[in-house]
């Protein structure tokens, strides 16, 4: 999408998703990784479109990420990847939930540890 001289969309967002206003995935999130599945962009792909398949064949990032990459609304983003999504050119990433939510079990750092970490932060600070 073009961009006037003020750094403004001279067209715009929601004309990158065709007109659509919602995603076909009401279970996709912001902060879902998402990652290229290696099919190429289609014909009927949308420049946008191209460029997520493109920014997201090196790895997986959010569609958070993805968003500010493309400097996009994220609503505006869900519903591109969601797209993306439906035609198999994206695979979608749910972080583990150990990930998310730690076992109230698990081992803690100790308290040496964190002070050598909080001092190691604070000569890094004063240089």
């Amino acid at each position: 999408m073009s961009r006037s001289s003020q750094g403004r969309r001279m067209i715009p967002s929601y004309l990158a998703t065709r007109g659509i206003g919602t995603p076909t995935r009401n279970t996709l999130h912001s902060l879902m990784a998402v990652v290229a599945t290696g099919l190429p962009p289609a014909p009927h792909h949308t420049p946008v479109h191209q460029r997520i398949i493109s920014l997201l064949t090196g790895g997986a990032l959010t569609v958070s990420e993805t968003a500010a990459y493309l400097r996009l609304q994220t609503s505006v983003c869900k519903v591109l990847i969601s797209q993306l999504l439906d035609g198999g050119h994206l695979q979608v990433r749910v972080p583990a939930p150990t990930a998310l939510l730690p076992d109230a079990g698990a081992e803690r750092p100790s308290k040496e540890l964190l002070e050598e970490v909080l001092s190691g932060l604070r000569a890094l600070r004063q240089h």
